[in-house]
């Protein structure tokens, strides 16, 4: 009797997907009757005249978590090896600890430091950036080739971002790490003696789970809201032509205009499309994150 009740407690998480994906399609079904797949491939947002595209949400997303995705690797893969091959254990634990504490910080408190603090600052860089390396662009698309108005950018999301997700990397990256096994790092040891060879002959060996920490880190990226929200910008309009301009992700862009959806008739299906499509995307990457740990 007890087996068969976990078993079907066990349904329970595939039950409660299916029905969030069930709301989803059923709530956004008016918006692709009526928009078809211009909802996604058009660059609009304009409630007056019932004109909804996700398109610059869709580009934003793409660009804020590739970015930020980018930057976390860089920083988990740093930790990782600093933390094992060249600090002593107990400051490695003190540093393991501290990483796991930051993974804890309430996202509101990371998107007003990164109003506050991280945006002026980055508004500053930007300057820089636009007029040092502003030439690189085709057509007026590039990283920097838009005139930076403010802090609060493409660049400072994915900068902010890539802070918030490295814990998530790191842990993952780090368990793997820790889990080597002491036969195979007498073989490495053996081979070489240089601490920088041995961190890339031991991450090679535990590849897959700095995938998985790297793919678990962007469905993280992907979901975020409340922090990307404070520091984007809010260009709902616009497909980004560089990052020192205003952007807007999914989850961004379903937070703000949510309150106002009511109110016209087809922008609450439309946002309810929007939650669909990041849905299916969050889904997918766990999915491939699972997939690369336990593969054989």
């Amino acid at each position: 009797m007890l087996k068969g009740l976990l078993a079907s407690l066990s349904f329970i998480p595939l039950a409660v997907v299916a029905l969030l994906i069930s709301l989803f399609v059923a709530e956004s079904w008016p918006a692709w009757q009526k928009y078809g797949m211009s909802l996604i491939t058009t660059a609009d947002w304009d409630p007056v005249r019932e004109s909804y595209g996700l398109l610059p949400a869709l580009v934003g997303t793409l660009a804020i978590s590739a970015l930020a995705l980018t930057l976390a690797a860089f920083l988990a893969i740093s930790f990782v090896a600093v933390a094992y091959e060249f600090l002593p254990p107990r400051a490695a634990v003190v540093l393991g600890t501290t990483m796991d504490l930051v993974a804890a910080v309430p996202t509101v408190v990371f998107g007003l430091w990164g109003l506050f603090v991280l945006a002026p600052v980055m508004q500053t860089a930007q300057e820089i950036l636009w007029r040092d390396f502003g030439w690189l662009s085709y057509n007026g698309v590039g990283p920097f080739a838009v005139e930076p108005r403010g802090g609060t950018t493409v660049l400072t999301a994915a900068l902010l971002l890539a802070i918030m997700i490295t814990p998530f990397a790191a842990s993952v990256i780090r368990e793997g790490y820790a889990a080597v096994p002491k036969e195979v790092v007498e073989a490495i040891h053996s081979i070489t003696s240089r601490r920088w060879e041995i961190v890339r002959l031991k991450l090679a060996y535990i590849r897959q789970y700095v995938f998985s920490g790297l793919i678990l880190a962007l469905g993280r990226a992907f979901g975020e809201t409340v922090a990307v929200a404070m520091v984007v910008g809010g260009n709902f309009v616009n497909v980004i032509k560089a990052l020192t301009e205003p952007g807007i992700n999914v989850s961004a862009l379903i937070a703000l205009q949510f309150p106002n959806a009511q109110a016209y008739a087809y922008m609450q299906p439309a946002l309810f499309a929007a939650a669909l499509l990041l849905a299916v995307i969050g889904f997918a990457i766990n999915a491939a994150a699972v997939y690369f740990l336990f593969r054989r």
